[in-house]
């Protein structure tokens, strides 16, 4: 779909509903248990390959339909996810784990606002995302390395690539651990990052009158990431950043 949701339909195992793995996934349609979805690209008579798969994330099973004998399941909302970590008291912690779970879907660098209903607060989301970022990049600025970490002391700070004023997404993909210089100079489009992660400084930047401003000796240099790579900062919203943000 359009805005990154999808769905599928799964055929049962044969002998009936009653049938063990046909019963888990009722139950699940009934409770409303995500799932994790895998779509198998190759067989494992592939010569190449054997069995691949590709991962769509986390799904819901919606509905049965008896005629076609499927299961049809949808791609996680927020409201499943809500009520799947509402065990967790603090809120923060809450909503991390939610963009924590969200990391198996596909990006989408914009909220849809109708779609999104929370019930954890601003300042908590706010709070879990830098918490989340910074822990990722170790509480290291992406572009220069600066680091300044003591109890609650950090110098850096969790930028959005697509900002909040754009509607752009709390997922950690659309986000970067930068000192406090860069992420102004980010903010206001004096550099980007390209498609190699790779500082991209923009070329009126070079017209500036400038003193022990760092940023202009680190042009092409390549920036820290995440040790995981599902955490990198997403091309799609780097693009955005480049196409929007930069000043040309």
């Amino acid at each position: 779909m359009e805005d990154g949701r999808w769905w599928v339909t799964y055929s049962p195992r044969s002998g009936g509903l009653n049938v063990p793995d046909n019963r888990a996934l009722v139950k699940c349609m009934d409770d409303r248990v995500p799932l994790a979805v895998f779509i198998q690209m190759t067989e494992k008579r592939d010569r190449q390959h054997g069995s691949t798969y590709l991962v769509l994330g986390l799904g819901l099973v919606t509905s049965y339909d008896s005629r076609s004998d499927v299961f049809i399941v949808e791609s996680i909302d927020q409201a499943a996810l809500e009520k799947l970590t509402g065990v967790i008291g603090d809120e923060g912690s809450r909503y991390e784990v939610q963009l924590y779970a969200k990391l198996t879907n596909e990006f989408q660098p914009f909220v849809e606002e109708p779609r999104a209903t929370y019930t954890v607060s601003s300042p908590k989301r706010e709070e879990a995302f830098r918490h989340l970022v910074l822990k990722e990049y170790d509480c290291c600025c992406a572009i220069c390395e600066t680091k300044f970490h003591l109890e609650n002391l950090i110098e850096a700070t969790a930028a959005h690539i697509v900002p909040k004023h754009k509607k752009g997404t709390d997922d950690p993909r659309n986000g970067l651990a930068l000192c406090h210089t860069h992420h102004w100079a980010f903010d206001v489009g004096i550099f980007s990052i390209d498609d190699d992660y790779r500082v991209l400084l923009s070329s009126r930047a070079r017209q500036a009158e400038t003193k022990n401003f760092s940023l202009m000796s680190l042009a092409d240099r390549r920036i820290i990431l995440p040790k995981n790579s599902i955490l990198h900062p997403h091309l799609e919203a780097l693009e955005w950043h480049r196409s929007n943000v930069m000043l040309k």
